[in-house]
């Protein structure tokens, strides 16, 4: 066993110092190398997924969604192009009927036989030879009226295409439903010759049927398909719907020719057809894992060599240490090897590990990256709560608005803007002294948040609402204006698009201000001009049938520049008062809503003999219309003749109308079909609700006129008197006569009792807690609102002047007042010191 033993212990006998310096070293670099090798492994690993997820979005997902696209807008396009050909064909065929001179004939001046049954015998013969042809309707210049009764009615819509067809155009075909069947109605001027003026008009009725049967045709499994009509400014009419899809964004098309427009949106049968296997992806991926794999081993290696090189040059003390023993005595260098400071690490290791560390970055903080210094918030002092309400920003300059103030809510406009996608925004000011500063600060703010500002200079709200219909790059605007308040105020109208900021949204914008959440860049500001597209766009919409005598009174605010010049484009006879534009409003303030500021309109209008008379508030976005006797049409009788005009084409659409509106606009509206909605005071609820409702028309007591029939709903005085001005040339009555046949009852104007704007709000809702209205029915949608069985009362909080709004409406004398007193008589009990007078 012993010599066993012996050779055991010869085998195991220790290494020399230089093998186990030798084995130790190499030990060492395996471990640096694969702790490096795993660390850039992991870096590789994060930029693999990095390289393969955007190489993903751009190689598969972006060419499904590019495949997509493109199938849906070869589908509207089939679809469209067949209904094209069809629509073609008949217009071909309704040419060939209308250029028959047997009309012209019939209506030359010496035909003796050229009456009514004459001309309903030659159009029942003609129309009798194509089977498409439903009616025809032959028209002497000048002769056609209303017969809603008719088997094929003669409405608004139908006049309007004669009237068109009359001044020698060709308007396009117009889908209409009557008696729940789809027809073409297409008008057509009868003339002897290419230079001569019409003689009258065909109107050609033909039946739409085979159209829609082609319409419904196609494959409904690949998406929906929506054929829609639409005009200029008004909403699309659903014609026909077919299939259901909602895989991706839609696609539009229009049918040449025509008002009709297609929609179509994809199905997921058609996005499964739009996908493509990821073949390409698949390899490039592939190749970038192989390659970033073998630069991993290669970099491990290059690293490790240049860590412990560094690390060996840094250690030669070490060295010459053990040198050093073992040139003296043996026992010296054994006890420096086996020193215990050593025993648990190697002096190399811990070098080479820090340098490794700091190599590859593993000492530096992993914290967030930080943007700078934390930017200091704006005293609150200098942004009032108070005049950040519940549908724009408007104040007293200097002691509320300053310059300073108006770059702060630029700022703010502009990064809220981009925020919601837009990077454009339309600015424009009122005529008053002070806008132009304000404006030239409001702009430098959006400039500086990196949006851009397209400015239109000095132009009414309503070209600025236009503005972000119109143009092709933008849908938002900023308006510099105090509307109807005196010279003292101004502010801001904010839409981002095309809705107008109120509520929350207008107090989100002080709120980020204070906080600074500001985007930064640097935007540019281009000028454009609006008010000849504005004017084009109305005359091209608005045909008076007559001549009209009208007084415009602009109350030497900004709708001086736009109302007379647009007027007589549409053929009126117009006498300005008051239009040179002097912001210090030396006549009367621009708020039509109060009587005193009326009377210099009335005057006038009894001075010229006008047909009637108009004024606008300081922006233009409302009116008050007076008569010839004198009287004064309040908004709400307005909405009553513009309702009945709407109903009669739109029967049970819904008709919008504020708190402060007559009860009597309830019954008329019920009277001629419609939905009524009683709904808050102000343009900016008064628009989100029209959107909501999809109502065709809405109006407040205040003068705002929102028509979404042929335009864009939103409040615009100048297009409403276009509107009503278009009515009135329809009727053979004088004003005076038309509004003579809606009812009136016993009303007061707006009473306005001045409360501070941080307490008005405050009074009302204690007012609407603890008040006693006996038997009335109370309504809180907007203030309170008391409904009597003869009359009723309004209290609200005002949200443009530091005051309460109060009216009151009744059968009678007696119950106005009575009504007048409870509330009275509640609101001292609330607060004592109010200086009601009535």
């Amino acid at each position: 066993m012993k010599p066993r033993d012996s050779n055991k212990n010869q085998s195991a006998a220790p290494l020399s110092r230089s093998a186990q310096r030798a084995l130790e070293q190499a030990k060492r670099k395996a471990a640096v190398q694969q702790k490096i090798l795993l660390i850039l492994l992991a870096i590789a690993l994060a930029v693999n997924l990095l390289a393969a997820f955007f190489l993903y979005q751009t190689l598969v997902v972006e060419q499904n969604r590019e495949n997509l696209q493109r199938l849906t807008q070869e589908s509207v396009a089939e679809r469209a192009a067949l209904l094209e050909k069809h629509l073609q064909a008949d217009a071909l065929r309704v040419e060939a009927l209308s250029a028959n001179s047997a009309w012209a004939a019939q209506l030359a001046a010496d035909n003796l036989d050229n009456t009514a049954a004459a001309r309903a015998q030659l159009a029942q013969t003609l129309a009798a030879q194509d089977d498409r042809v439903l009616n025809i309707y032959l028209i002497p210049t000048g002769t056609a009226t209303l017969d809603r009764e008719a088997e094929f009615p003669l409405r608004y819509l139908e006049l309007d295409l004669i009237q068109r067809a009359e001044q020698g155009k060709t308007p396009l075909p117009e889908l209409v439903e009557i008696n729940k069947r789809w027809m073409f109605q297409w008008a057509k001027p009868v003339t002897t010759g290419a230079d001569s003026a019409p003689l009258g008009s065909l109107l050609i009725t033909t039946d739409a049927a085979p159209l829609l049967a082609l319409f419904a045709g196609g494959d409904p499994s690949l998406g929906e398909t929506v054929l829609q009509q639409q005009f200029a400014g008004s909403p699309a009419q659903m014609v026909r719907k077919s299939g259901t899809g909602n895989a991706g964004p839609k696609a539009s098309g229009k049918v040449a020719n025509s008002y009709l427009t297609l929609d179509f949106t994809p199905s997921e049968q058609l996005k499964l057809r739009a996908e493509e296997l990821p073949t390409l992806w698949l390899f490039i991926v592939s190749l970038i894992a192989a390659a970033s794999l073998a630069l991993c081993w290669f970099l491990s290696k290059v690293i490790t060599r240049a860590t412990l090189n560094t690390k060996e040059s840094a250690g030669p003390s070490l060295q010459e240490t053990v040198q050093a023993s073992k040139e003296t005595k043996e026992a010296a260098a054994e006890e420096a090897l086996i020193n215990p400071m050593f025993q648990n690490q190697d002096i190399l290791d811990i070098a080479v590990i820090d340098e490794d560390e700091d190599i590859l970055g593993l000492n530096q903080a992993s914290g967030k990256k930080t943007g700078g210094a934390k930017r200091h918030g704006v005293d609150e002092k200098d942004v009032p709560a108070e005049i950040f309400r519940s549908y724009d920003i408007r104040g007293l300059v200097n002691s509320q608005i300053t310059p300073q103030l108006a770059l702060l809510i630029g700022q703010a406009v502009g990064s809220e803007a981009i925020d919601q996608g837009e990077h454009s925004i339309v600015v424009a000011r009122d005529g008053r002294t002070h806008s132009d500063a304000l404006t030239q600060a409001l702009i430098k703010g959006i400039l500086r948040s990196g949006c851009n500002v397209i400015n239109i200079g000095v132009v009414p709200t309503p070209l600025m609402y236009f503005a972000t219909f119109h143009f092709d790059d933008t849908h938002s605007g900023v308006m510099v204006t105090a509307s109807h308040n005196p010279k003292e105020y101004n502010g801001f109208k904010v839409v981002i698009n095309n809705r107008a900021l109120a509520d929350d949204s207008v107090t989100e914008l002080r709120t980020r201000i204070l906080e600074q959440r500001f985007h930064q860049g640097l935007g540019e500001e281009t000028p454009r001009a609006i008010i000849p597209d504005y004017i084009e766009r109305v005359f091209s919409d608005v045909a008076l049938a007559g001549n009209i005598h009208l007084v415009v009174d602009a109350g030497n605010a900004v709708t001086g520049l736009v109302a007379p010049q647009l007027f007589e484009e549409l053929g009126c006879e117009v006498t300005p008062l008051f239009c040179e534009i002097d912001g210090e409003f030396p006549n009367h303030n621009p708020d039509p809503t109060i009587e005193q500021n009326l009377q210099a309109l009335i005057a006038k209008v009894q001075e010229v003999n006008a047909d009637i008379g108009v004024a606008f508030d300081g922006d233009g976005d409302r009116l008050v219309v007076v008569t010839p006797k004198g009287d004064i049409i309040w908004p709400d009788r307005l909405l009553m003749l513009y309702a009945k005009d709407i109903l009669a084409r739109n029967p049970g659409a819904d008709v919008l109308f504020d708190v402060k509106c007559s009860r009597q606009l309830n019954q008329v509206i019920s009277s001629y079909g419609g939905r009524p909605i009683m709904w808050k005071t102000g343009h900016s609820p008064m628009k989100a609700k029209m959107e909501e409702t999809q109502a065709l028309i809405g109006g407040e007591y205040s003068g705002h006129i929102f028509i979404k029939d042929r335009w864009y709903g939103f409040d615009d005085g100048i297009y409403a008197m276009a509107r009503l001005l278009e009515i009135i040339t329809l009727r053979d009555q004088s004003i005076d006569a038309i509004f003579a046949s809606f009812p009136q009852l016993h009303a007061t104007p707006e009473i306005k009792v001045n409360v501070s704007d941080q307490d008005k709000f405050g009074l009302i809702k204690k007012l609407a807690e603890s008040g006693d209205f006996a038997n009335g029915a109370v309504t809180t949608i907007d203030g309170l609102r008391v409904d009597y069985t003869k009359g009723w009362g309004l209290v609200r909080a005002s949200n443009t002047s530091p005051a309460l709004t109060l009216r009151f409406e009744a059968e009678s004398p007696e119950a106005l007042q009575k009504i007048q007193q409870i509330f009275k008589r509640e609101l001292l009990k609330v607060d004592n010191k109010l200086s009601i007078e009535f």
